[in-house]
């Protein structure tokens, strides 16, 4: 029998009724299985960072170089993984580069908690990495250098000079947060830090004579009995500080005279003195410049100084192929030599402008000498008042134990040079050979604007370069010093007042000869009779 015509209309509706219904339930059940894949399902690593930036928080927000700071925050991705450190100096050229020893790892939320060194240079930047270009947001360091002043009792620290009564007992003070450089604010205190009290010895060296520690000012104090006649010369030196993830390093006052009867109590300043800024200031962070090791392919160095960390004078190197030797400062004036935003500087006083400049200030590498080699260093100086007595600074290369002399009878002249003023002299200086030989370079002046000086020393030449150009080279057999030699940098005055002055050397480096190009095609310098005066 034949269906109903109007039956069988019914029939096909509710059938279509029912697939759409079944279509639809279909499609919203892929569009459910969709969505939970979306939500469930990790993004791809660039989609990730994208979607969420890396976030960085570093405390305390007041530190010196070497202080434990921590590092907080979240890498941009969830996930275990390892985290790392990079830096950034600002400069033009510079990139991010990864930090040594700086690795720590994420939990699954992506989140990090580590602390590491303070770095010691003013207005560098650091960020939290990992792989995949993930990175943190960028934080600015402006840690506050090390400073100490040691003064009489209730005088002022800005003049190194003070009166005592002969063979009466006077207490000196020391301060560890100074606020001599309102630029840059006051070293936090560090309480319970030991403070050694020093005493000049032998002219130019030191001898610890009494110990203390910082109070929760970061005060100490000692007392010292006047001479019948004459003067005591005292220095502060507040010692490492390696409490937990700390790395400070040690960091001494400038000397101090302490003069029965006030003789040489304020030496007169020159009268034609110009006024000083004052302002702070240490290796530059201006554009990087050329190097010899980079032009001519010296390679891995056997030790390169950078300052970077909180190191004092007697950390070994932090890099290099033999990180060996430490550096001992001597001043038989007013001045010092120390770390210093990250570089080894020479300074003649605390304060830039006024009276107490005087003596000459070195710093000698004691260890990892070479016979021949290569030698860099990055130099820049500062000149911080007028006169008619300006430092000279020199850089040479010396026997070890070689005597503090301003004319050494046996050295490579590596840069001599009037601070502020045209002319950079080199060469070598042999009594042996009754020979000094000299180049003056008229156009290179040791000023604000820094500069790169090499030398390279072989068996049969000597090299000299700025800013990696060959600038000199000496052949004669009769130049080969035929001893071991180490760096000295010296910043020469007299035992009169001086212009105010200082040098920075940002690092300091040395080769051997095992790899690059050797360079022997410089000008001749010029030989003259041997004199022990220069």
């Amino acid at each position: 029998m034949n269906a109903s015509p109007v039956r069988g209309a019914r029939f096909r509706g509710a059938r279509a009724r029912r697939c759409t219904v079944a279509a639809l339930s279909a499609l919203l059940a892929t569009l459910l299985v969709a969505a939970l894949a979306t939500v469930l399902t990790p993004a791809p690593a660039g989609v990730a960072a994208a979607a969420r930036r890396g976030s960085l928080t570093v405390t305390p927000t007041v530190q010196v170089p070497g202080q434990a700071v921590r590092f907080q925050g979240n890498i941009g991705r969830t996930g275990r993984r390892p985290v790392h450190l990079q830096s950034h100096m600002g400069r033009v050229g510079d990139r991010w580069l990864d930090v040594p020893g700086s690795s720590s790892s994420t939990n699954g939320r992506g989140d990090f908690d580590f602390e590491f060194p303070a770095p010691s240079m003013l207005r560098i930047s650091y960020r939290v990495a990992a792989a995949g270009g993930l990175a943190t947001s960028s934080y600015l360091f402006t840690a506050r250098p090390q400073e100490l002043t040691l003064t009489l009792a209730g005088e002022d620290p800005d003049v190194p000079f003070y009166s005592v009564a002969p063979l009466a007992p006077f207490t000196v003070v020391v301060d560890t947060t100074p606020a001599v450089r309102s630029a840059l604010g006051s070293p936090p205190p560090i309480p319970g830090r030991t403070v050694l009290l020093q005493e000049r010895a032998d002219g130019n060296r030191w001898r610890t004579i009494d110990q203390g520690v910082t109070d929760t000012e970061g005060h100490a104090s000692f007392r010292v009995a006047a001479p019948l006649l004459g003067s005591r010369v005292l220095r502060a030196r507040q010692e490492r500080w390696t409490e937990g993830r700390n790395e400070i390093g040690w960091y001494a006052s400038f000397p101090a005279y302490f003069t029965v009867l006030g003789a040489r109590a304020q030496p007169p300043a020159p009268a034609s003195r110009a006024a000083a800024v004052v302002a702070a200031a240490g290796p530059s962070s201006q554009d990087v410049r050329p190097t010899a090791a980079r032009r001519f392919g010296w390679g891995l160095p056997l030790y390169d100084f950078a300052w970077e960390a909180g190191q004092d004078l007697t950390t070994r190197p932090a890099r290099g192929t033999r990180p060996r030797g430490t550096w001992l400062d001597t001043s038989d004036g007013t001045g010092r030599a120390t770390p210093f935003n990250g570089g080894l500087v020479l300074q003649s006083k605390l304060r830039h402008g006024g009276v107490g400049d005087l003596g000459t200030t070195t710093a000698t590498l004691r260890g990892n000498a070479q016979a021949r080699g290569r030698w860099e260093f990055r130099l820049q100086g500062h000149s911080w008042e007028g006169g008619p007595r300006p430092y000279r600074f020199l850089l040479e290369l010396v026997p070890p134990g070689a005597p503090v002399l301003t004319c050494s009878p046996r050295s490579i002249v590596v840069a001599d040079a009037t601070i502020g003023s045209p002319g950079l002299r080199l060469g070598v200086r042999s009594i042996d050979a009754d020979a000094v030989w000299r180049r003056t370079l008229g156009g290179v002046t040791l000023a604000e604007t820094p500069l790169n000086m090499a030398v390279e020393v072989t068996q049969g030449h000597v090299t000299w370069f700025v800013d990696s150009r060959p600038v000199a080279t000496l052949k004669s057999p009769r130049a080969r010093l035929g001893t071991v030699l180490v760096p000295r940098l010296s910043l020469v005055g007299e035992q009169q007042e001086m212009n105010g002055a200082q040098v920075d050397s940002d690092w300091q480096r040395s080769w051997d000869l095992g790899h690059g190009q050797q360079v022997a095609s410089g000008p001749a310098p010029t030989r003259s009779a041997y004199s022990s005066s220069c």
